[in-house]
């Protein structure tokens, strides 16, 4: 599969995608502040599926490039949920290779 680095199209899909978690997130919040029926569930919900959502939506159209061998490679939707990140530089993810067998901070590719 071909693989390229993100841009600024994909930068600001990623952001929009986690400003309506983040408003899913505080209409389910003012809900639970104000006691109506259901609160826990009304900020639980959206809180878990938006999370899984985001998590898989990530898994599926991103790619990792190994900062020592240059291998590129996939991840899956958990070993994305628990794999440590971080946005210097236009954006890494700590994972052990699967071609050198390394542990790298991986650059963050995009499928074409």
């Amino acid at each position: 599969m071909n693989y390229r680095k993100p841009n600024k199209a994909d930068r600001v899909r990623t952001a929009s995608y986690v400003a309506v978690y983040a408003a899913a997130i505080g209409v389910g919040a003012s809900i639970l502040i104000s006691g109506g029926t259901g609160g826990v569930l009304a900020w639980a919900i959206p809180v878990m599926l938006g999370a899984f959502l985001l998590i898989r939506w990530h898994a599926q159209n991103t790619a990792y490039r190994c900062s020592d061998c240059g291998h590129e490679f996939e991840i899956s939707t958990l070993t994305d949920a628990v794999s440590p990140h971080g946005l210097g530089g236009g954006g890494w993810k700590y994972l052990k290779c699967l071609h050198c067998g390394k542990r790298t901070r991986t650059e963050i590719l995009r499928k074409k």
